[in-house]
């Protein structure tokens, strides 16, 4: 299954993938080695990731997308980043941009998409 969980900082994303689909290894893509992102059963942080990323000048949406190539299956957890007041710095636009762009892609090759708010999810697809 290729699945695709949002949502706001704190809503309990984690705890609900842990419990409902019992990942095996779960990777932080805030603070794993970059190849080694795609290894786990699922991927935390996933913003985190793009904006390393980003931080780089390596182009996330390549990355991902060679990435998720090989792999039958998938969970990626992300945050959304794009609500609220537009950042004044341009590499804060331009990351909170390349998120909603790359969850864009992820959500149409996902089977599944949810959104988690307050711990409660709700299947967008």
């Amino acid at each position: 299954m290729k699945l695709l969980v949002v949502g706001g900082a704190a809503q309990g994303k984690l705890d609900y993938v842990r419990h409902r689909y019992a990942p095996r290894r779960i990777v932080d893509g805030g603070s794993c080695p970059l190849e080694e992102a795609f290894s786990g059963d699922a991927l935390n942080h996933f913003h985190l990731l793009v904006r390393r990323l980003m931080a780089e000048n390596r182009d996330p949406v390549e990355f991902v997308e060679h990435a998720l190539e090989p792999l039958e299956h998938w969970m990626i957890l992300c945050d959304e980043v794009g609500s609220g007041v537009v950042p004044i710095d341009v590499f804060e636009r331009q990351w909170r941009e390349q998120v909603g762009r790359i969850c864009c892609i992820l959500a149409q090759k996902a089977d599944q998409v949810e959104r988690l708010c307050c711990g409660i999810a709700q299947r967008l697809k």
